[in-house]
């Protein structure tokens, strides 16, 4: 799994990206299995709440094409307004509903997993690398997914 945050990157957006592994080879038609980019299921949380489905499909007709197909849901789509998430922590508060808040033992359990990692980074001499404004982060961010074969999401 990972994670990529960041302040003034060029877009602001959240979202869940799920990447399916992709197949070993397509039964019968062995060549075009490399070109295809596997299957993915995004979440969007915010700016534009929904859903997008990505995935390889024949072309119809005779010859073995696959091209890749989107299937999106968007919340915008039903109209009216949907408060920004600013508007909707605050209206929560004032109603008294506490779902979107946490409780003070999963402060502590939070900070159980965060200090160990800051105790690591205070012991590391490396700095920790830093991007310019309007980027996707650092080159080290895309080497480390090239890692183990992978790219970022392209995203905007």
């Amino acid at each position: 799994m990972y994670v990529r945050t960041g302040k003034r990157l060029p877009a602001r957006v959240t979202e869940v990206a799920m990447e399916f592994h992709r197949p070993p080879q397509l039964p019968l038609f062995p060549g075009p299995a490399a070109t295809l980019e596997p299957d993915a299921l995004i979440v969007r949380v915010q700016p534009d709440e929904g859903l997008s489905l990505s995935f390889g499909a024949k072309v119809p007709g005779h010859a073995f094409r696959v091209r890749k197909a989107s299937m999106d849901f968007s919340y915008r789509d039903f109209g009216g307004h949907s408060p920004d998430a600013y508007e909707r922590v605050i209206l929560d508060a004032l109603i008294g509903d506490h779902t979107l808040f946490i409780r003070a033992d999963e402060v502590g359990r939070s900070w159980r997993i965060v200090d160990p990692v800051l105790r690591y980074w205070a012991g590391d001499p490396r700095p920790i690398p830093l991007y310019q404004a309007a980027t996707w982060g650092p080159p080290e961010a895309a080497a480390l997914v090239a890692q183990d074969g992978r790219t970022w999401r392209s995203l905007r």
